[in-house]
């Protein structure tokens, strides 16, 4: 799963195999425009578990993004913490 970021804050999440794929079917499923892409970030299966259902293959407005990204930084600090301990 990836993390597509846009130039208007905006991002999606979506299943693919790789970068290249992953901006291709955003862009195929008119979630964004790859003129507009900024950078990609894979999501590990374990933090891709963690992302709602809801907030997979649409556009997520820069809210909806941070609260998500929120979200996926506390898990990666919790599963940090625990490697560490």
């Amino acid at each position: 799963m990836w993390w597509l970021c846009f130039r208007d804050d905006t991002a999606v999440v979506i299943g693919a195999s790789s970068l290249s794929h992953a901006r291709m079917l955003a862009a195929t499923k008119q979630l964004g425009r790859v003129s507009q892409f900024v950078d990609g970030y894979f999501l590990d299966p374990g933090l891709a578990a963690k992302i709602p259902p809801d907030a997979v293959e649409r556009l997520l407005s820069r809210g909806e993004a941070d609260q998500l990204c929120d979200r996926l930084e506390r898990e990666w600090n919790s599963r940090a913490k625990a490697v560490t301990a």
